[in-house]
């Protein structure tokens, strides 16, 4: 059950990092044309700051949590580590990764609220292009589902970091 979760998880982990990679590269080409048209050819592209901002950014930010925390990426601080992976059931880590669970799976509902809610309003920016809004709403409690997700296996089936004793597998 554990590998066949984790393998399901992790294909959309990966997914999700390979379109927040996907999303990088088109940040890194339209600044790039943008700064070519401005200061070369004396036209610059319009709204490629707002279309980088309202959706480039969001789904290069959320869609790669997941499997940042899959394979233990983001910032820790493991100064206990060494005493609390002595604790009996992995309890440091199970709650940890409880805490952080409901905290997401929080922001999770929130968010998907908020985005349904957008949706429903058609919301976009003002300006010389108009921007739905809305669809950029959209990326942040899938993001931050996907962590839950993790989040969740992690409860059940936590998991040993660099630097974490090896009894965890």
């Amino acid at each position: 059950m554990r590998k066949a979760t984790d393998r399901i998880l992790s294909a959309i982990e990966i997914a999700g990092m390979s379109l927040a990679l996907l999303t990088l590269f088109l940040i890194m080409i339209s600044i790039t044309a943008d700064a070519f048209g401005r200061y070369f050819l004396h036209t610059p592209i319009t709204g490629q700051y707002e279309f980088t901002a309202l959706y480039l950014m969001v789904i290069m930010t959320f869609m790669g949590l997941a499997r940042t925390q899959a394979l233990g990426g983001h910032i820790a601080i493991s100064i206990m580590a060494p005493t609390l992976n002595k604790l009996p059931f992995r309890i440091a880590a199970r709650l940890t990764s409880l805490l952080c669970l409901i905290a997401f799976g929080l922001m999770t509902w929130l968010t998907g609220e908020e985005a349904l809610s957008r949706i429903a309003a058609r919301t976009t920016t003002f300006g010389a292009v108009q921007f739905p809004t809305y669809l950029s709403y959209c990326w942040v409690p899938i993001g931050v589902g996907i962590l839950s997700l993790r989040l969740l296996h992690q409860t059940i089936w936590p998991v040993a970091y660099e630097g974490q004793s090896a009894d965890y597998e």
